[in-house]
């Protein structure tokens, strides 16, 4: 599959550096597009844009991976499926919910590939508490608590880019931008709820004008209740995801999931004799030392669906529901107000304009920061 990559920066590059290393089998990166200067001997192989019109036009690319700043995800998606070419896109698919359901209809509709970098998914740890929950061995879940405060972030982040911080460059902070990769893992889990309540804390610990710290409360369907809590403020912060469910409780943290199986806990609640009874608990850890494939392993699966016209597992519309909750999250914020599901994508979509009507991008952008994109990964 011959791809192109639009967007040199931090991920762009990375994405670079692993197709070019043959990571991703059966790939071809062949040709880039940055609207910014492109450094010639770093990327002397491929061919060289600098407007995605021209990218698009050349018909020996058969793949897009947009790799760009978040205002731009849905319009530059959209563009590479009218122009025939399949598209993975770098997370958030969208900054609203409304736009992530527009690519995913003009995905149907062009017959092509959309596809969002999810990479978290491929996390082991993560992919074992999906595996836990839906096999059902924990039972009936009760009760989640997702506390994910280690995205620390320092004001040169900030700083240092025009739009990032803003409503009008990423129509959020902690929760569309960081935490929407633990969003996602949440809701690929457990789904969506049927309400939730949030509070958000806008421009607490930097000079930005978009959320760097939220707390939402949850109910679903069927009883379970959820809290889920992110700061871009707090060092060293922590990750802590805990389950309780009538079969088993679970704490994953640092790299370690405890798991404690029992039978029935609502059964033994009500007919044990036992005054401080507890039941017997088999307790097990299990610990993971890597992060699997994460992005390596969205691409083999990009290709590999759009080759073969088989099932992605990580196709656009898998990006709707964490882009939902933090648009809700945000929206409850806003109005001070529970928010029911389905959600109102368009009230939300309205209120955002609102907001990025009077929004700007920062005029004095910092030349000076340092950028070790290893530390970004939580």
């Amino acid at each position: 599959m011959k791809i192109g990559l639009i967007g040199l920066g931090a991920i762009g590059s990375m994405h670079e550096k692993n197709l070019s290393e043959g990571k991703v089998p059966g790939a071809e990166l062949v040709a880039v597009c940055d609207e910014k200067f492109i450094d010639p001997k770093k990327y002397g192989a491929y061919r060289q844009y600098s407007k995605v019109d021209d990218l698009l036009a050349d018909a020996d690319v058969e793949s897009v991976i947009v790799a760009t700043p978040s205002f731009n995800h849905h319009s530059l998606a959209k563009k590479c499926l009218e122009a025939g070419k399949n598209v993975l896109v770098e997370k958030p698919i969208a900054l609203t919910s409304l736009d992530a359901k527009d690519i995913v209809s003009s995905a149907a509709k062009s017959g092509k590939l959309c596809a969002v970098m999810l990479n978290q998914r491929t996390t082991p740890l993560y992919m074992r508490i999906k595996e836990l929950v839906s096999s059902g061995k924990l039972g009936k879940i009760n009760r989640v608590s997702w506390f994910m405060t280690n995205w620390y972030r320092p004001q040169i982040y900030f700083s240092s880019s025009s739009w990032r911080g803003t409503w009008k460059g990423e129509a959020g902070g902690a929760l569309i931008n960081q935490s929407i990769h633990n969003i996602d893992i949440f809701a690929w889990v457990f789904g969506l709820p049927k309400s939730l309540r949030a509070w958000c804390k806008f421009g607490k610990y930097h000079d930005i004008e978009v959320e760097d710290e939220a707390t939402a409360y949850m109910e679903f369907d069927g009883g379970m209740t959820a809290t889920f809590a992110t700061a871009t403020g707090e060092h060293p912060g922590s990750n802590r995801f805990e389950i309780a469910a009538d079969k088993g409780f679970v704490i994953a943290e640092d790299g370690k999931l405890n798991i404690s199986f029992f039978d029935s806990l609502s059964d033994y609640t009500m007919n044990t004799k036992y005054i401080f009874g507890t039941p017997e608990t088999q307790t097990i850890q299990e610990t993971f030392d890597d992060k699997g494939l994460q992005h390596v392993g969205v691409l083999r699966d990009f290709v590999r669906a759009a080759e073969t016209g088989g099932k992605c597992a990580f196709d656009a519309s898998e990006g709707y529901a964490s882009v939902c909750l933090a648009n809700a999250m945000l929206m409850s914020a806003w109005t001070n107000a529970d928010v029911s599901f389905p959600f109102d994508d368009a009230a939300y979509a309205k209120l955002l304009a609102e907001k990025t009507a009077a929004s700007k991008f920062r005029e004095n952008v910092a030349t000076d920061g340092i950028l070790e994109f290893s530390k970004s990964f939580r």
